[in-house]
């Protein structure tokens, strides 16, 4: 980004918006009057180079709670548009359908924008908050439990199960969110995985699209395939990522994917002329070292017991490293070998506890040093300090766009900003009485129900706070502005968000998975899937979550629904992607689903997670070129280009 651009981007971040006409179709209601659309303020970050109205817009869309009842309740769900960057853009976009279910993603919209920027240089990226999920999860929330409850969240003693007397069920907690819910209208049979789907094709006929293209990513591409199923008409081609087959018991299967990342770890060792000749016993040693961790007979160098979780650690620890990529595979083989042979010392092992159990992926220009010149190594060091300069200052740039949408925020509502930190100064009292900070929470959460204006914030403090800070707060309050009133109710709303999150989409995951995958899945049929496994002791990983899940589910009304868990066909051209890391969603399951999809094409990524888009830059660009002709016909450039090259200590460069 050059000068010139730059000093229009803040000139258009500072003023008003310079909307493209599509947006304006859209903030006069959207296209379907079936399927009304709201504008409203996307949540940050952004981007650096978002400007809100021109190359980026949010709002909601109303849809039927139940589909086949249009005039029934309704709910709104969240969305962002993201412009595509060319002027002449395709006109069938992309559709990301997030995982979970539940948790959400348009509040991650600067994330998935740097992800999905190959993309997005020729469509517009479409994303939303599916029912019961984050920012779309009102309709499906025990909002009055969870604020009762917050000070137990803030202090770490919030469970939805127990296990008292030695089986697990439901907490009081649990069960009195799910009879707020049901007590609130809700029907909770309605958040499943066929209404989501009728949801996201809803979503874009709101917009305007006449068609367009999907990407799922783990619960994403199920609702992908059950929309390949249901609605297929609109939808151009579809790529799915972490797959997770309707066929599959999910929660039966939870130690299946493990259990194929270690195969597939050591298949990659084998199939190196180098690593097998080094670590010809990879395969028993890894099975001699589980087993002695079972026996509990595995100890470190000071003879302190090692358990199984920590000889699974280097295959699980890879997963979900996106935001920096994992360099660990290369190293996993002398791992293993030293903790068989511990005896004869452990400097990886050493190295990777030093690391708090990750190594990064070595930088590109280490792998190509050795084969220069020394002046060649000169000018190369010289490049790399201007590029790590450049990146610096990009950094820099980044914080200062974020600073000035803060500053320009904050300069409509600039009494919100001053209560808020006043407010904080006064709390530094309650810290001493663990009571009172327990009863000042629950009053705080609490005011997202309050109606919104001013008697409610002088009710709040003076119940709240010392007569020594309740009259500089209350002057605050009777000064603010209806905005700035607003912005004080609009931050409550995002702190007590943010605080309840994990817990909030843990329960949103539950209304989905409890309801659609039992009885299909139970803790007897984990336990015999884990047992039949090439490495078992996966379940000893699971077993806990496993136990957890199961528990839970009996708070829900199961909701089966006939024909759900069998193979979606689709003549529709689908990209399937699995990842070698993925501990979540099975590598081998991206060709299960294909098998069904006669125009399918199936990839494995070497050295990739959960969602291979965020880990190989060569997916992205596999993916663009499957949606620009999705007849076309991919070869394994991506995959081989992925491979890792194992690290060979001296010691075990040859067979010994």
């Amino acid at each position: 980004m050059d000068l010139a651009n730059i000093l229009a981007l803040i000139a258009s971040i500072s003023g008003p918006p310079d909307m493209p006409e599509s947006f304006k179709a859209l903030a006069s209601g959207g296209a379907d009057p079936d399927y009304p659309v709201t504008l409203a303020p996307c949540p940050g970050p952004l981007g650096r180079d978002e400007v809100e109205g021109e190359t980026i817009l949010c709002g909601t869309v109303n849809v039927p709670e139940r589909h086949a009842d249009p005039a029934g309740r309704r709910i709104d769900l969240f969305f962002t548009v993201m412009k595509a960057r060319s002027t002449y853009p395709e006109p069938d976009p992309v559709l990301h359908l997030h995982g979970g279910p539940g948790y959400g993603i348009v509040s991650r919209i600067e994330t998935f924008s740097e992800i999905f920027a190959p993309l997005r240089r020729t469509r517009d990226i479409v994303m939303f908050d599916q029912r019961a999920a984050a920012l779309s999860g009102r309709s499906a929330t025990c909002r009055a439990a969870f604020d009762a409850s917050i000070a137990d969240v803030v202090e770490g003693r919030f469970s939805m199960v127990t296990g008292e007397g030695g089986e697990m069920r439901p907490s009081a907690q649990l069960q009195a969110c799910v009879a707020e819910i049901k007590a609130s209208g809700a029907d909770l049979s309605a958040y499943n995985t066929a209404e989501n789907a009728r949801d996201a094709a809803a979503l874009m006929q709101a917009l305007g699209y006449e068609g367009y293209n999907l990407y799922g990513i783990s619960y994403g591409t199920r609702l992908a395939l059950e929309m390949l199923r249901s609605r297929p008409g609109p939808i151009r081609a579809a790529v799915i990522d972490g797959v997770a087959p309707l066929q599959i018991p999910l929660y039966d299967t939870l130690a299946v994917p493990l259990s194929q990342v270690i195969e597939l770890t050591i298949a990659g060792c084998e199939a190196d002329a180098a690593c097998n000749a080094a670590y010809p016993d990879f395969r028993t040693d890894l099975r001699a070292t589980l087993d002695r961790a079972t026996a509990g007979t595995l100890t470190d160098a000071d003879g302190a017991p090692l358990p199984v979780e920590v000889v699974l650690a280097p295959f699980m620890a890879r997963n979900g490293t996106y935001a920096a990529p994992s360099g660990l595979t290369p190293y996993i083989p002398a791992l293993i070998h030293e903790l068989a042979h511990i005896e004869e010392g452990t400097p990886v092992l050493d190295r990777f506890a030093a690391a708090g159990g990750e190594i990064g992926r070595a930088p590109v220009l280490d792998t190509v040093r050795a084969r220069l010149t020394e002046t060649e190594e000169a000018a190369v060091d010289a490049a790399a300090a201007l590029a790590e300069l450049a990146a610096d200052s990009s950094a820099a740039l980044d914080t200062a766009i974020d600073r000035l949408r803060t500053r320009l925020a904050e300069t409509d509502a600039p009494l919100a900003r001053i209560f808020d930190d006043e407010m904080l100064r006064a709390s530094e009292s309650l810290f001493a009485d663990g009571e009172k900070l327990r009863a000042a929470l629950e009053r705080f959460a609490r005011l997202r129900e309050a109606p919104e204006g001013r008697a409610a914030l002088r009710a709040f403090i003076d119940e709240t706070f010392p007569p020594e800070n309740r009259e500089r707060l209350a002057r605050l309050v009777e000064a603010m502005s209806e905005r700035e009133l607003s912005a004080v109710f609009r931050a409550v709303e995002a702190d007590i968000g943010d605080t309840l999150a994990a817990r909030v989409g843990d329960l949103h995951l539950w209304i989905y998975a409890c309801q659609e995958s039992i009885p299909f899945n139970g803790y007897e049929g984990f336990r015999a899937v884990s047992a039949a496994l090439p490495w078992p002791e996966a379940a000893l990983v699971y077993d806990g979550p496993a136990r957890e899940f199961f528990a839970a589910c009996t708070a829900f009304d199961a909701a089966p629904r006939a024909g759900f868990h069998v193979p979606v066909r689709s003549e529709v051209p689908v990209l399937s992607i699995g990842s070698d890391w993925d501990v979540q969603t099975a590598p081998g399951w991206a060709a299960l689903a294909a098998e069904t999809l006669p125009n399918a094409q199936t990839f494995v990524i070497p050295e990739a997670g959960h969602g291979a888009i965020a880990y190989q830059p060569c997916v992205a660009d596999m993916a663009l070129a499957f949606l620009t002709a999705p007849g076309r016909a991919l070869d394994e450039r991506c995959v081989e280009a992925s491979r890792p090259t194992f690290f060979i200590p001296e010691a075990h460069s040859a067979v010994e």
